[in-house]
């Protein structure tokens, strides 16, 4: 499992881009695109003041804001420029894209939620895009976690996504697999309730509360999509305007978000539910009998194909599965979520912890089909 940042350090960059982000309202017939991939709004000044949505003076234009490769990739989808041209042109001929993004961009009439952060242009969004905010999330759950003991083990902000990963060290449980020797004597892991609690706020998901596992020994963590709670970001549609406006979370926006706040908090309270729990161990518990009867490579390889794993990322979930000598789907499991800590990038590392999750809960059939690779 990643670390990330410490709680701390979490609470401060979360300040830190309260404060820095913008966001506006845009049409399109407003928007370009000029050289190295910056993109203009007509009319949209770089400083605001906070709790106000505000049309904006045609003169008072910004320089062009750079975009990250998240906001690229959502305007590629949205002009219909395949992704590997758009980002060969962007690469070989800046003026090339512009042209065509600007083509496609003026021949709609359609507002666009842009949301920015440090001057950098971070998401192209539906203006029906709801906005739920790190700091309130943070706001409304951080509480819960001390409140009910949770241990807080891993936690980060990404250019996609923000994490909170805890565990309740007061119930354990464990499971129970086969050693290495001879006798294949048991051996056994203790595995507590934990949850994952993640958010987007440039449309890569919904605002999500899921179960999870986490191993102590090994300080392995897996989600499962046993979600506790799933909200998307979808609200009404931005008025219809020709203007530029900036839009803040403001007085109204704090109220009619805070039944969901509340909602989430309650969530976080129940979330550690010992019978849910029992019943995940248990489930956990059955793989660790179901044993890997084909070639391991190719075990691995098929596993690669069915995750989308590349090349370095399967060898490492290889060398965890042989050096933990349980070639079991619970080994499996245990060597997918292993692998984890070793990937640079916190984002896919996530990823390879709901992977784990996604091996125990394979149908038996499909289980059969990759046990068996030969």
């Amino acid at each position: 499992m990643k670390t990330g940042k410490t709680l701390q350090e979490l609470a401060i960059e979360i300040e830190r881009q309260r404060d820095a982000k913008r966001d506006y309202i845009a049409p399109t017939s407003k928007m370009e695109m000029v050289g190295l991939g910056r993109v203009r709004l007509g009319g949209a000044p770089s400083d605001l003041p906070l709790a106000t949505v505000v049309p904006l003076a045609p003169q008072a234009a910004p320089q062009g804001m750079a975009m990250n490769s998240l906001a690229h990739g959502q305007l590629a989808e949205y002009t219909g420029i395949p992704k590997p041209y758009y980002d060969r042109m962007l690469a070989e001929d800046p003026d090339l894209l512009a042209g065509n993004v600007n083509t496609w961009l003026h021949k709609k009439s359609e507002s666009r939620m842009v949301r920015t952060l440090d001057g950098r242009v971070r998401a192209i969004l539906s203006d029906r895009y709801r906005p739920m905010e790190n700091a309130d999330l943070a706001e409304a759950v951080l509480p819960v976690l001390l409140e009910q003991d949770l241990f807080v083990v891993s936690c980060e902000i990404t250019e996609r996504r923000m994490y909170i990963k805890a565990f309740d060290r007061r119930i354990e449980r464990e499971i129970k697999f086969k050693g290495t020797d001879a006798a294949h004597t048991f051996l056994k892991d203790v595995v507590f309730p934990a949850i994952t609690i993640s958010n987007s706020e440039v449309g890569s998901g919904a605002l999500q509360i899921a179960a999870g596992l986490y191993t102590g020994g090994c300080t392995n963590f897996a989600a499962f999509s046993d979600s506790r709670m799933r909200k998307y970001h979808v609200g009404g549609k931005a008025a219809d305007s020709s203007e530029v406006y900036a839009m803040y979370t403001d007085a109204t926006k704090r109220l009619t978000d805070a039944a969901l706040w509340a909602q989430t908090r309650d969530v976080v309270k129940s979330a550690f539910d010992l019978a849910r729990f029992e019943e995940l161990v248990g489930r956990v518990q059955e793989t660790a009998q179901q044993p890997i009867d084909g070639d391991v490579v190719k075990v691995i390889d098929l596993t690669g194909e069915k995750f989308g794993f590349s090349k370095d990322e399967k060898s490492s979930i290889l060398r965890h599965l042989i050096s933990g000598g349980d070639l079991s789907r619970y080994g499996l499991f245990n060597a997918v979520t292993r692998a984890a800590e070793d990937l640079p990038d916190y984002e896919r590392a996530s990823e390879f912890e709901r992977i784990g999750g996604r091996v125990i809960e394979l149908p038996q059939s499909e289980w059969k089909v990759l046990a068996k690779a030969a």
